[in-house]
């Protein structure tokens, strides 16, 4: 598996889609394959990944229920954590972080002892690629210990809650301020 940077990622992505091959030359600002927006998308995402991930370390039936999905999502069926991603777990996590055609480019697995996420693909000849293209690992490290020298459970709290503060379309606030809640950037 090869691990990918985001130019590398846009560039994989303008080879693939054919509404890309089309609007290389003169892509609107807002096209997928503009790489502001690309990225921008990305932080988002991993931005969401990371407050859901956290909302698992709180109290409560929903952090239960979560905890319970991603346990589960370790073995070949992913279902009810796509289900999740997708925002069609509405009473858990409203938030939707991929679309239903986004989702399907990714595979996902949990990883249980990191703090950052990773963005492999999926080697296959050229002719049999074919979804999902990407593995994407997912942290989901143990809530550190609660304190003033690692994280608090209201600190926990104030990033599952707050909000994401874009300025002219780029995310000011992508990561934690906090060392030890995880980041799920790739």
């Amino acid at each position: 598996m090869k691990d990918w940077n985001v130019t590398e990622l846009v560039e994989w992505h303008r080879s693939k889609s054919t509404t890309a091959k089309s609007t290389l030359s003169s892509k609107p600002k807002k096209h997928p394959c503009d790489y502001q927006t690309f990225a921008n998308q990305l932080l988002k995402q991993s931005r969401l990944l990371s407050q859901l991930i956290a909302s698992s370390w709180l109290d409560g039936d929903k952090a239960k229920q979560i905890r319970e999905i991603f346990n589960k999502a370790t073995g070949h069926d992913d279902s009810e954590l796509r289900q999740l991603l997708t925002g069609k777990k509405p009473n858990l996590w409203e938030q939707c972080i991929f679309d239903d055609d986004e989702i399907d480019l990714y595979e996902f697995k949990i990883s249980w002892n990191s703090f950052e996420g990773k963005l492999s693909e999926n080697a296959q000849p050229l002719k049999e690629q074919k979804p999902p293209y990407f593995t994407m690992t997912l942290p989901y490290p143990p809530r550190p210990a609660l304190g003033e020298f690692t994280v608090t459970y209201e600190q926990i709290e104030e990033w599952v809650t707050s909000t994401i503060e874009e300025e002219n379309g780029v995310i000011k606030n992508p990561f934690p301020s906090y060392p030890y809640i995880p980041c799920s950037s790739c």
